[in-house]
């Protein structure tokens, strides 16, 4: 039988025990698990709407490559049909040195349609390949956003982590007065002192075991602590305990009723081993504040390059065509730049701070 109250013992304790579960409680008025999760969400909503625009725009840009793939058809048909018409309109020229009533006139309005459905075609064409040069900044404008959106994600969900694993760290360290009872057989050859001193040592082991289980019971994320909760070291210890009623009850049962404060103290990596996440969450310190700081660390990164409608692609990303602007974690990054015609440029950069990579493209010796 486990009662939670608040009875002499309770009260005759360091003001300390009180103020502790007062204090979980206001921690837990704003959960910044719960914050975090929101703004996760919305970041979600974010990604989903920048892919499917990215889908909206890679549609775009395949018909605008079909329409690209037709128009050049239909240049070289009417290029052919304006050669015809001129042969035919030069050879009209010819007879009309034997014969000056030749007439000229319907060979060469078909020469001068002709002419008209090659230029109609070719503005056709470059208005296409203008639509086809938009709609690519446009996708890698979008492409540059992801990558942000993904980066802020990631960071959120490193920031979640971090939360859960403070949030567990607190609940695991809560104290509590428990009330517990426990009966045990006395062997006859012993004294009374040691049939009340055993009474008393297997009722702490009672409230131990009890207040283990209360506690993992009332984690915020008990399912999985559960799971995971062999072999992690929770160190509870009795602080206090007070005798509330103990003596023989027949069939030399001894009786013990014990009020005890308990207290875990779990190990440093307790909270990291019961959520499964890796403990350098739980390492506290400069050597851990230097590694977290260093892994948050960002800079602003732009590539350019000496031509024109060439490929930027980073990390096996592709960007665009430069100039590509984009934020990049510190640390080592593969830059691709790459043009038909040229010799790609391939290199590993280390990214301290902001910086510019400049390529020059050396043309292709195969050209």
């Amino acid at each position: 039988m486990i009662i939670r109250r608040i009875p002499a013992l309770l009260l005759a304790l360091s003001p300390i025990w009180l103020s502790t579960p007062l204090l979980a409680e206001e921690v837990n008025q704003v959960d910044p698990v719960t914050t975090i999760d929101k703004k996760l969400s919305t970041k979600q909503a974010e990604i989903d709407t920048m892919a499917s625009e990215y889908d909206s725009e890679s549609g775009q840009l395949q018909q605008l490559k079909n329409e690209q793939a037709k128009l050049k058809r239909e240049g070289d048909e009417l290029g052919a049909k304006r050669n015809r018409a001129k042969s035919a309109l030069d050879k009209q020229y010819s007879r009309l040195l034997e014969d000056p009533d030749t007439d000229l006139v319907s060979f060469q309005k078909k020469y001068q349609q002709a002419w008209a459905a090659v230029k109609a075609n070719q503005n056709s064409k470059l208005e296409t390949e203008q639509a086809i040069t938009e709609n690519e900044m446009k996708l890698s404008q979008i492409k540059q956003k992801q990558a942000r959106l993904n980066t802020e994600f990631s960071n959120l969900e490193e920031q979640r982590v971090e939360a859960r694993v403070k949030r567990l760290a607190a609940e695991l360290r809560e104290s509590s007065v428990l009330e517990t009872s426990y009966k045990t057989t006395c062997s006859t050859t012993m004294t009374l002192a040691e049939c009340s001193s055993q009474g008393k040592h297997l009722a702490k082991q009672k409230a131990v075991k009890s207040f283990r289980s209360e506690l993992m019971d009332n984690l915020t994320e008990s399912v999985i602590a559960k799971q995971n909760v062999k072999g992690v070291q929770l160190n509870i210890h009795v602080q206090e305990s007070q005798i509330i009623r103990a003596g023989f009850e027949g069939n030399n049962e001894y009786f013990t009723q014990m009020q005890a404060q308990l207290q875990a103290k779990p190990e440093a990596i307790a909270a990291c081993k019961l959520l499964n996440v890796s403990s350098r969450y739980c390492l506290k310190g400069d050597a851990a504040k230097k590694a977290n700081d260093k892994n948050k660390s960002w800079a602003n990164v732009t590539v350019r390059s000496d031509q024109y409608n060439d490929s930027v692609t980073i990390n096996g990303i592709d960007y665009g065509s430069t100039p590509v602007e984009l934020v990049l974690p510190t640390g080592r990054h593969q830059v691709t730049v790459s043009k038909d015609g040229y010799e790609t440029y391939n290199q590993t950069i280390n990214v301290k701070g902001r910086d510019t990579v400049w390529v020059k493209l050396r043309p292709s010796k195969q050209t």
